[in-house]
């Protein structure tokens, strides 16, 4: 476990801006709800993107009311045999950003992750950079 962990970790802290904290309540969470489906494979975020067959665009609050704010949010989810997304989950963020980002996540599908020549359930994580503005 924790070797997945720092897989986890490493890629996304790496991937965040300087000013960004990754979330570790939401990581240990996510990790956790892995472990209780029995996901114990995790492939890049570069691997996942060249997976996307549709891809949602958040919907971000704007006006003259809102304050603007532009930032990347790392996604982490499963992705399961049939391409679509389970539990997706803002480890790292502005908290402005990050429900509109989730929302659109839970809409996108994806190829099926081929392993050995069989559909299989595994993590990932993806980075969106958006603005309101």
């Amino acid at each position: 476990m924790l070797l997945f962990l720092v897989l986890l970790i490493v890629p996304a802290a790496a991937q965040s801006a300087p000013n960004q904290q990754f979330d570790q309540v939401t990581s240990k969470e996510f990790l956790q709800q892995l472990l209780q489906d029995g996901v114990y494979n995790f492939i890049s975020s570069g691997i996942a993107e060249s997976l996307v067959i549709h891809r949602v665009e958040p919907v971000l609050p704007h006006g003259d009311m809102m304050p603007r704010v532009s930032g990347t949010v790392i996604v982490a989810f499963e992705l399961n045999k049939d391409g679509k997304v389970r539990h997706p989950m803002a480890v790292s963020g502005p908290k402005l950003l990050q429900a509109p980002v989730l929302a659109a996540v839970k809409h996108w599908t994806f190829k099926p992750y081929m392993l050995f020549g069989e559909p299989t359930t595994v993590a990932t994580s993806i980075q969106l950079t958006v603005s309101n503005f």
